[in-house]
């Protein structure tokens, strides 16, 4: 076992810290060894607001993840969002020797690293640089020049950067929980990855994963992505509005939106009513679903403006989205995706994720995309390297059986969280 690829990915959000243990199997198919879900109220739209809080959400997230796979986990992929992350396509000569010659490995090496050579602010650090297509001696559009035979070589690319210090409190909030922090993944990046097809990317989608601090917005067309967002708004931002709307605490604010919350309220009944108790009163009150569901409209229909401005950018004008893909515990709101249609006026779908086997039972759910993209962007994309280690025996009792998918003990945490968040509409 411990000569398998092994790989751990943990997203980080508003509402919870989700860790995925997965491994590539010989059929090449990756699979779930192990899963976790924490409560974790220490992030602020994306960034860390109480690193203590944050570092033991990660430390006990990890450690039930890897008594899942029964494996010792010593590195992690760390998902990343938040406001600060920027993006940019760019053009870039890639230096070669003179003649026509063959395009090796080499000269893609040299193109990626020609394509990252941007100025840098003094809190600017650069985070993916991912290749969209190649021009070769004037000829544009090829996507893998590897063979093809050229005299002058440009890459264009889609280049994304974040703040050195925003960063680095999440490193540091990874790190203090015990893991090294192996890859830092962008999330709307990943979350594409676990919910867009194939023929998605190359027609042209928006993805849009509404969490519970940020939406992360990337969209795609040709195969590769070509704009990458964040807006500070997710599902945190419908319960807070409920909390002031109805001057009750968070909490009931939150319950509240999961068991009554819609974005139509001309759909709900006025005759169903609520009874609430408001801190800044002594008499309970008493309000329909259709008043709670007029919030939420406002907050749905500002969330999709803001997300329009985002799809405003002159790059993308000529671009063919008519397929704005929702996902995210946020996107599960009760008429979201009808608001959405009438708004954008596109082909509209709620996506979970898909391409990772054995996701155990209730996880295979919007609410979990970006996690299992954190780690179908590693596994695909960055260097072959395993995270674990050989779990040592306690008490006299062996491990080695202790790798089957969802475990008993795994399945009894989830379990215990879906409960808590039965009828979840929304959240991270």
């Amino acid at each position: 076992m411990l000569q398998d690829d092994f790989r751990v990915a943990i997203d980080i959000g508003t509402t919870k810290v989700c860790t995925i243990i997965v491994r590539k199997r010989a059929d090449r198919r990756i699979e779930v060894r192990g899963i976790s879900i924490v409560p974790c109220n220490g992030m602020s739209k994306g960034m860390v607001a109480d690193a203590a809080v944050v570092t033991a959400a990660i430390k006990k997230s990890v450690e039930a993840a890897a008594s899942d796979a029964g494996v010792e986990v010593n590195a992690v992929y760390a998902g990343l969002t938040g406001s600060h992350i920027e993006s940019k396509n760019r053009w870039a000569n890639v230096p070669r020797s003179e003649g026509m010659r063959a395009v090796t490995d080499l000269d893609l090496s040299a193109a990626k690293k020609a394509a990252g050579a941007i100025d840098l602010g003094d809190d600017r650090r650069l985070l993916h640089v991912i290749p969209r297509s190649y021009a070769l001696d004037g000829l544009h559009g090829v996507r893998n020049p590897l063979g093809m035979h050229t005299g002058e070589l440009h890459i264009e690319s889609h280049v994304i950067t974040g703040s050195i210090s925003k960063i680095s409190e999440l490193h540091n909030a990874v790190s203090d929980a015990g893991v090294r922090v192996s890859s830092l993944v962008v999330e709307p990046i990943a979350s594409a990855s676990a919910v867009l097809t194939a023929d998605e990317r190359e027609e042209g989608a928006v993805l849009v994963d509404v969490g519970g601090g940020t939406s992360d917005i990337a969209v795609y067309h040709n195969g590769a992505v070509i704009h990458t967002a964040v807006i500070p708004v997710g599902g945190f931002q419908f319960s807070n509005d409920l909390s002031i709307a109805f001057a009750i605490d968070f909490d009931s604010a939150e319950k509240l939106k999961i068991e009554y919350g819609t974005a139509a309220p001309e759909l709900a009944g006025m005759n169903e009513e609520i009874t609430l108790h408001p801190t800044t009163m002594k008499q309970p009150l008493t309000i329909s679903k259709r008043e709670i569901g007029q919030v939420l409209k406002e907050r749905t229909t500002e969330l999709f403006r803001m997300i329009q401005l985002k799809l405003e950018e002159p790059h993308l004008i000529d671009i063919p989205t008519d397929r704005i893909v929702f996902t995210g515990g946020g996107a599960k709101l009760n008429g979201f995706l009808n608001i959405a249609k009438y708004i954008f006026q596109r082909n509209v779908r709620l996506a979970s994720p898909r391409g990772l086997d054995g996701m155990p039972e209730g996880t295979n759910d919007p609410a979990y995309s970006a996690a299992a993209g954190i780690a179908l962007w590693g596994m695909r994309n960055l260097p072959a390297e395993n995270h674990v280690s050989e779990r040592k025996a306690a008490s006299g009792f062996e491990t080695s059986g202790a790798t089957t998918n969802a475990s008993t003990g795994a399945l009894s945490v989830i379990r215990g969280w879906l409960q808590k968040r039965e009828k979840e509409t929304a959240g991270t």
